[in-house]
């Protein structure tokens, strides 16, 4: 007898005994459904088991996994308390006396670590008063969760009325017969905050400051606590010196929005977007300001200048007023009088940014030297920016999805991404150089360096979370900063000591946060050519308070450095999401040298504008970029003469001041910018290169500029740098002899017209000292990448010049990138370059880098549809692969292509790509192969490319061979066999008659399969399908608008499971459409699209010809001989037309054998998609749909 049985035997002897006792005693158990309604009133009892996911136990040096352990309860009437194996872990409402219904409430319960036993089924217990009416789980079924794993008991419970918990148990060994869940899937369950928050050990400021310990040459001050400041984000400092602290305190739900779904990365969709302040929700959120008045180093005077706010995490004056990235929203105060009241309602400059994931949204926002606004995005949110008033309202904006650097330009209102990559990055860095850096949210580095236009790795390649590669011909990616240490995970953000109060061992050395081990650590900066490794020195703040937890840290006026504290206990960001998280506390400190004095002339709104000229040499870095700033908003014509002496004669870091403030303030003369390049500092070089191509400044170029699409990919397309300066910074590039400086010279030439840029380029590839540096080498080959699509010719022109060809930095890093880009882009032309490039080749290391980049871009396919010219190229350079020589007319390779395509052990990638190819050379003897290979083969993409191939062949016996197999086709097959019969009369007519007689039900006749037989050239045909079919949807305006409204209905009554929905993609949609890394190439991809618009969507959907895009017109072409085809024009030239049908298969016609081709005039994607679909099906399929990221492999 196990345990469970005698517990049950125990109770049903004590309601014997006690029948005449208390309401608690006499009950039995019984199985109830959960959720259901239940009959009774006052106490209860709800019981069940569950054997826990293995992850609950992993182990983690924070016990992560252990310690995010929740069971959630919605919808249960009235007050409960809940046990686990007889241990009381939380309540929700409140018992009697006081009573209080919790069925409204969010409840989330910890489950304390070592609380649950691995591997037995645990008991749950909850404990239920209800005084009356309906009583039960009403809504949903308890679930529970850890970080990435969730289990929803839904199904049967047990139940009993009554209070008695004299029968609570523990874990059990065996499974109890009545009620037991071990079913995990990945969590997606939506969450919102929860009534009771898990705050975790916390101490008051004080105990807390009394466990810090700063290194010995440093002191720390607690400057600012809660209630004053809770969780802080960010911080900046106006030109009063004052200090600006962004309190995240709403973080991490939005309020007003209810979540609809959401993934196991706990990126999340809304029901709709926030509106901007003030017609907000209005959230937590605080900007407060913070000031010294009697010059004690204390903050004496604290105000609040914006409350109520809603995803606020930073604000940073200037230009006239405070800038605020309140998610999606970057928002503008004006406060031209500067009295910290703003002058109206706020302005929003860019919207769109994604809050998918509140610790991941845009954020860090800093004023770059060169009068941009600069933020960061993080790794799990995405964007669709737009500038209202500005872009057209269905402007689908600057789409970016995961890390990112992006500016801003208040007087041009230009928007574009600065960068790509990183470490869901949250906080930017300038150093004295005007350099940017960030943290990051791994191991291994303090930070990242960025460049312009740079393309850095993804936090991470998984593709199952952040999807491909964006830009799939870059070829590599700039890396994190290096370290002579091996650094556990994580940096979360550094600033550069600059600042006069610090002691000079720490000076241009970084102050890196660590909140996850409670530290702050200097690490001296290396150069490393064009950028930085770094060495860690010592830990300059430690605390032996574990909820002490730095996330930001900067450079302040006084010469120190401050330190904000997020101050929790749990500090990942899913524990937050199940509400471990307490948004009331927060602090920020002060570390400062022993012996070195705090500046006093803090206040520099007061300053003329002679007096901010003489800051630009000041030792404290935030003097020097602050006068920059007001210099540059002030505009007084009486600062150009000295700025622009002090460009060329002043030194170093003044003269580099002196050039932005002239720039930011007037643009940057031609005169001046000569100067500059010949400045001995290389900064300044630096800067005077990337000012004048950046487009923006000069004088001739002070009017509104359109949106960037990405990395300087300009839509209203880039300017010319004027002849004269252009020769300057040529010739600069010819003699440049510092790293930086070249590759800022190359991130510029990305910028350039075609032919300024591969000047610039070539120049730059012709220093061979930067033949091993990290940056340049690739910085040049995505200036020749953006081009080859612009000027194809002119790119190619370069490779024609042996010299060029011969330089050992394009040997090493270019040719085969190049080779590789134009085999994977794989048009015709495309191939005959790469022919063209072999036929170039004067040296064998050429021919060698040539023929890895040709094998790197055909890794893993077969080398299908190659040119003649190409083909002997290849085998004359030895890389006689059995394709070729099949194109080339051998028969023996034929007769072995064809040995190989009937080898059922061989592998399908082989069999699929020697289908393909058999397809195109057309030789008699591989038809019956290929047709038996398309009825018997397992494989559905072998048996595609198969159908493909035979359908290059004509005869009556085809046709009826295939559909006798017809019901052996699985769905992923079936696409190619009915591209098939459409495509020759003769097999039209027998599927036809098929259908006509009953071989084939009508019911399984594709939509667009049944519009293409209605709509049939011969009339025998139409006339059968009509007679089977109909005449077709006649749905009008009225039918669409309540389909739509009808759905929308739907979607808003629940939320989806975007697993769920994933699978209903994979069927419905993904032989046409990709959406990150998975589906076909048929339609177009959907992943840059505003899936996050739900009406766009729907009627994308619902009515998909009502709108066709560009590109994707669906044709049909009859060839000589009388094939129909049907599909996508994918690839056309002079001599090859190359058409994508349905089953996702290419097939290339010549030019010779195409009799007509025109648009069909409707969309390829069917009407009635959702047909059939219950709606819960529709939920799921649209949580999918409108995931921004990736959510499996």
């Amino acid at each position: 007898m196990t345990r469970y049985t005698i517990a049950f035997f125990t109770a049903s002897l004590a309601c014997i005994f006690l029948a005449y006792g208390t309401e608690a005693s006499c009950a039995e158990w019984e199985t109830v459904a959960v959720p259901s309604e239940q009959s009774y009133s006052g106490n209860a009892w709800y019981r069940t088991w569950f054997k826990p996911h293995a992850t609950f136990f992993s182990k983690h040096e924070r016990d992560l996994f252990g310690e995010s352990v929740i069971l959630n309860i919605r919808g249960l009437a009235g007050a409960h308390e809940v046990y686990i194996n007889g241990k009381k872990i939380g309540s929700g409402g409140q018992f009697p006396p006081k009573f209080q219904d919790g069925r409204e409430g969010n409840h989330r319960h910890k489950i304390p670590s070592g609380t649950l036993v691995p591997d037995q089924w645990n008991e749950v217990a909850v404990k239920v008063y209800n005084p009356s009416g309906a009583s039960g789980f009403l809504t949903e079924a308890p679930f529970v969760m850890n970080y990435f794993w969730e289990c929803v008991f839904e199904g049967n419970w047990e139940f009993r009325r009554g209070d008695d918990a004299s029968l609570l148990g523990s874990a059990l060994k065996d499974k109890p017969a009545t009620s037991a869940f071990d079913e995990f899937h990945e969590s997606n369950r939506v969450l919102g905050e929860a009534d009771k928050l898990v705050h975790g050990e916390k101490l008051p400021p004080e105990e807390s400051f009394a466990k810090m310990k700063a290194a010995d040459d440093l002191i720390v001050e607690l400057m600012l606590a809660e209630p004053l400041v809770a969780q802080p984000t960010h911080f900046s400092f106006d030109s009063r010196g004052r200090l600006w602290v962004a309190q995240y305190r709403q973080y991490p739900y939005p309020a007003g929005l209810k979540m609809i779904s959401r993934d196991h990365y706990y990126r999340s969709h809304y029901d709709r977007v926030p509106l901007p302040p003030p017609n907000h929700d209005r959230g937590r959120d605080i900007i407060s300001i913070h000031e010294d008045t009697d010059g004690d180093g204390k903050y004496d005077k604290h105000k609040v200048f914006q409350d109520g706010l809603n995803m606020a995490n930073a604000a940073i004056r200037g230009r006239g007023g405070v800038w605020v990235m309140h998610t999606p929203y970057l928002l503008f105060y004006p406060d031209q009088d500067f009295d910290d009241v703003p002058d109206g309602p706020p302005v929003v400059h860019l919207q769109g940014f994604g809050m998918e994931d509140t610790h991941s949204v845009a954020n860090g926002l800093v004023w770059g030297m060169d009068g941009w606004l600069y933020g960061a995005q993080g790794s799990t949110t995405s964007c669709h920016v737009t500038r209202p008033g500005i872009d057209p309202p269905k402007s689908p904006g600057v789409y970016f999805q995961g890390c990112m650097v992006w500016r801003y330009h208040p007087e041009t209102h230009r928007f574009e991404i600065f960068s790509e990559g990183g470490g869901n990055n949250f906080g930017l860095e300038l150093d004295s150089g005007g350099r940017l850096f960030t943290g990051n949210n791994g191991g291994q580095t303090r930070g990242w360096h960025y460049m312009q236009g740079s393309l850095h790795l993804m936090q991470g390649t998984s593709p199952n979370k952040f999807g491909p590669v964006r830009n799939p011909f870059a070829f590599g990616e700039l890396p994190h900063m290096g370290s002579e240490q091996d650094i556990p995970r994580f940096t979360h953000f550094a600033t550069l000591v600059e600042s006069t109060a610090v002691p000079q061992k720490y000076q241009n050395s970084f102050f890196s946060v660590e909140p996850l081990h409670n530290f702050v650590i200097a690490s001296r900066r290396i150069p490393q050519g064009a950028t930085f490794n770094t060495s860690d020195l010592n830990k300059v703040l430690t605390s032996d308070d574990f909820a002490f937890r730095p996330v930001y840290i900067g450079n302040a006026p006084d010469g120190s450095v401050l330190v904000a504290d997020f101050y929790e206990h749990y500090i990942a960001h899913g524990q937050h999401y199940q509400s471990q998280i307490d948004p009331t506390t927060g602090r920020i400190f002060r570390l400062r040298g022993k012996q070195e004095p705090l500046e006093q002339d803090l206040n520099l709104h007061d300053k003329t504008t002679y007096q901010l000229i003489a800051l630009l040499s000041h030792p404290n870095r935030w003097h020097r970029h602050t006068a920059v700033r007001l210099l540059g908003e002030r505009k007084d014509p009486s600062s150009v003469a000295k700025l622009q002496r002090l460009v060329g004669s002043g030194k170093d870091l003044e003269s580099l001041a002196s050039l932005w403030a002239l720039y930011q303030g007037f643009g940057l003369d031609r005169e001046t910018a000569l100067v500059a390049m010949q400045h001995e500092y290389p900064m300044v070089r630096y800067w005077a290169v990337r000012l004048i191509c950046d487009d923006v400044g000069f004088a001739h170029k002070r009017t509104t500029i359109g949106l960037a699409d990405s990395l300087g990919e300009l839509k209203d397309g880039p300017t010319r740098v004027p002849d004269d300066l252009f020769q300057a910074i040529l010739a600069l590039t010819l003699r440049e002899d510092n790293a930086e400086v070249r590759s800022q010279i190359a991130g510029s030439a990305r910028r350039l017209p075609v032919d300024q840029a591969l000047a610039l380029v070539t120049a730059v590839l012709k220093h061979h000292e930067d033949i091993d540096d990290l940056y340049v080498p690739l910085l040049c080959w995505w200036v020749l990448e953006i081009n080859l699509d612009l000027d194809r010719d002119a790119v190619m022109a370069l490779f024609e010049d042996s010299g060029f060809r011969s330089e050992p930095m394009v040997v090493k890093h270019i040719l085969a990138r190049m080779m590789r880009g134009l085999a994977l882009k794989g048009k015709n032309h495309d191939l005959q370059q790469c022919a063209r490039l072999l036929e170039l080749a004067s040296e064998q290391e050429q021919v060698d880098e040539l023929l890895k980049g040709f094998e790197q871009a055909y890794a893993g396919r077969r080398m299908v549809g190659l040119p003649e010219n190409l083909a002997r190229a290849l085998v004359d350079s030895g890389r006689s692969s059995l394709e070729l020589r099949v194109r080339l007319g051998d028969a023996a390779a034929a007769s072995e292509a064809i040995a190989l395509l009937k080898k059922s052990d061989a592998s399908a990638s082989e069999r699929t790509a020697i289908a393909r190819m058999l397809g195109e050379v057309k030789a008699d003897e591989s038809l019956q192969p290929l047709l038996d290979v398309s009825v018997t083969a397992t494989d559905a993409e072998l048996q595609r490319a198969a159908l493909t191939a035979v359908s290059a062949f004509d005869g009556p016996a085809i046709g009826k061979r295939l559909l006798d197999a017809f019901a052996n086709f699985s769905d992923e097959v079936r696409p190619a066999f009915f591209d098939l019969m459409l495509s020759r009369i003769e097999w039209t007519r027998q599927l036809a008659d098929a259908i006509s007689s009953g071989a084939i039900a009508p019911s399984v006749i594709p939509s667009d399969v049944v519009e293409q037989l209605r709509r049939h050239p011969d009339a025998a045909i139409a006339a059968l399908a009509t007679q089977q079919f109909g005449e077709g949807s006649s749905a009008n305006v009225a039918d669409f608008k309540q389909r739509i409204q009808q759905l929308r209905d739907v979607l808003a009554e629940g939320t989806g499971n975007p697993y769920a929905g994933e699978a209903i993609f994979m069927k419905q949609c993904a032989a046409c459409h990709k959406l990150f890394h998975k589906g076909g190439n048929v339609g177009p991809d959907l992943t840059p699209y505003q899936r996050g618009n739900l009406e766009t969507l729907l009627t994308s959907v619902i009515q998909p010809s009502a709108e066709i895009r560009e590109g994707f017109e669906y044709m049909a072409l009859m060839t000589m001989d009388g094939r129909i085809l049907t599909g996508f024009v994918t690839d056309q030239d002079t001599q090859i037309v190359t058409l994508r049908v349905k089953a996702g298969e290419d097939i290339r016609v010549e030019r010779k054998d195409v009799d007509s081709i025109a648009p069909v005039g409707r969309s390829l994607m069917p009407d009635g998609l959702l047909e059939g679909m219950s709606d819960e099906q529709l939920r799921d399929f649209f949580a999918y749909l409108r995931i921004s990221q990736p959510i499996s492999p």
